[in-house]
């Protein structure tokens, strides 16, 4: 009887210069901003290890909705907002009082407050960030500590107007729903960015934004879950 035999593969060594091109490929990571026109998702870098600026441009619905997203991602929440009792302000989305509601999605849980006057910002880490939203016109915070690790600044903009440019300009993120032709071409000027932004911003869906970052622009649909349906509408 012939046994047969057991076959064993040669020993080789991978050259160490090979090593460093080994690689594997992954998904990037970030907030789910939506969907593109091939229908898959949009995901937008909000957070990290160094401090980010984030401004947005666009209506209550979609402000909710990110911020309701951004909740969903485990960031806390503080706002600097006008007091209900100030005279309406054109430049503002919403008072203190309609952002302090949004604590209510959290079931009560204090992770939407206002943002302390003074003093050092809310401790925040990657499982956590924190989320400070400035919503009191286009003229960036003074007189407030600087943010850390894990600590975003998203302005909300109601219109973009001239004042905004140098906020548009040094954004780290930039997203805006569909913009008037003056406006796109602000920030298409603001951004250094011609082609067809004069075009394409005005004519976006209602429940459509154009995310700006690292010199690229993406178009999205929200598309809203479900719940964030019966949420917001």
């Amino acid at each position: 009887m012939v046994r047969a035999g057991r076959s064993v593969a040669p020993t080789r060594a991978v050259p160490e210069q090979a090593l460093g091109q080994l690689a594997v490929g992954v998904e990037p990571s970030g907030l789910v901003l939506g969907r593109d026109s091939a229908g898959r998702a949009v995901l937008v870098r909000l957070f990290g290890p160094d401090t980010m600026s984030v401004v947005f441009a666009g209506g209550w619905w979609a402000t909710r909705l990110l911020v309701f997203r951004c909740l969903a991602h485990g960031a806390t929440l503080t706002v600097r907002a006008y007091d209900p009792a100030d005279p309406a302000r054109p430049d503002a989305l919403a008072d203190a009082a309609h952002w302090l509601a949004l604590d209510g999605l959290t079931g009560g849980a204090a992770r939407v407050t206002l943002a302390p006057p003074a003093g050092d910002p809310h401790p925040a880490t990657a499982p956590h960030p924190l989320l400070e939203v400035h919503d009191l016109g286009p003229t960036a915070p003074a007189g407030h500590p600087p943010l850390g690790p894990w600590q975003t600044r998203l302005t909300v903009l109601r219109h973009l107007t001239p004042a905004a440019v140098p906020l548009l300009a040094a954004a780290d993120v930039l997203i805006v729903q569909r913009l008037s032709a003056p406006e796109a071409t602000l920030l298409g000027s603001a951004l250094g960015m011609r082609g067809d932004l004069a075009s394409r911003l005005p004519a976006m869906d209602d429940e459509m934004v154009a995310a700006f970052g690292a010199g690229s622009v993406r178009y999205t649909w929200l598309t809203p879950t479900p719940i964030e349906r019966q949420l917001f509408g």
